[in-house]
């Protein structure tokens, strides 16, 4: 069977990423100030998105990469900044571009959303206050050449904010998240559990780590995690924090099926004592957050 081409594959990811975007919002306006109440990001993004909106201010130009929908482009509008999106799906783009200009007359800075292909975007020197990329460097190929574009369109001083995972779940990480998976009410029925552990017996965690780091999900899904993001970050930005998540909550918030009244106790107990376990080194974390300033 013939390798598809990167423009195949490119294609394949903007209509992938497209129709998300289009589901998603037919059951939530992609809008921070929705999406902040949905439960995954109650239990493990609000906080840290809320964060890093604080460093945003009115009369600053904002960039995010890999903007899909738009809500974090938007929230940064909301802000009052001079706010661009990129993204490859125009289909994303368009949900983007018709919400905001359902709610334009609110937004106290300005939103544009933009089709770029990442891996060759080409940016302005010295152009933005702030450059925000989530869940989206680990899908880039051309790792190398987006921090040197990054770093480029950044002002002295300017802040650039990444949300991502880094490196590979590790066998601890995969054989708790297992054993959680096993254990709590999930989408997939205690019978299918059982029947897939008999099936795959000790190739189970391996199943469980690919599905923690979605593969297949996406044409282009892991293509960077063999590039080292940041080690490639650190070597041009003055790095201010590094926030490691917590290892397995975010993979089991969306996969319990428990009514909220029950699962968010629940999940916000788990994700104190991960985070416990990761600091205390007895669990590693892919995800990261890193703040870095352009020096």
């Amino acid at each position: 069977m013939t390798e598809p081409t990167y423009e195949q594959k490119l294609a394949a990811e903007a209509e992938l990423w497209g129709r998300d975007a289009v589901e998603k919002a037919q059951a939530v306006p992609p809008d921070w100030r929705y999406h902040r109440h949905l439960r995954h990001n109650v239990i493990y993004h609000t906080a840290d998105i809320d964060a890093f909106l604080e460093q945003v201010k009115p009369g600053m130009t904002a960039l995010e990469l890999g903007c899909g929908s738009g809500w974090l482009t938007l929230a940064m509008a909301q802000r009052g900044a001079a706010a661009t999106g990129l993204d490859i799906s125009e289909q994303a783009l368009i949900v983007a571009r018709t919400y905001y200009e359902s709610i334009r007359e609110s937004v106290s800075g300005s939103a544009a959303f933009d089709v770029a292909d990442l891996n060759n975007v080409s940016l302005p020197a010295n152009h933005y206050d702030v450059i925000a990329v989530k869940g989206t460097l680990h899908h880039l190929m051309n790792m190398a050449h987006v921090i040197d574009e990054m770093h480029k369109a950044l002002k002295p001083g300017g802040l650039l904010w990444v949300s991502d995972s880094h490196g590979e779940e590790t066998l601890s990480t995969t054989l708790v998240a297992s054993g959680l998976m096993f254990v709590l009410p999930t989408v997939v029925s205690y019978r299918d559990k059982i029947s897939g552990l008999i099936r795959f017996g000790t190739k189970a965690p391996s199943r469980i780590k690919a599905s923690i780091e979605a593969e297949g999900l996406s044409p282009f899904e892991g293509a960077g995690r063999e590039h080292d993001w940041l080690k490639l970050i650190e070597a041009r930005f003055d790095i201010e924090q590094r926030i490691p998540a917590p290892a397995v909550t975010g993979y089991i918030t969306h996969q319990v099926r428990l009514p909220d009244g029950v699962a968010l106790p629940l999940l916000r107990a788990l994700h104190m004592v991960d985070r416990l376990f990761v600091r205390a080194k007895v669990l590693r974390s892919t995800g990261l957050i890193l703040y870095a300033r352009k020096r």
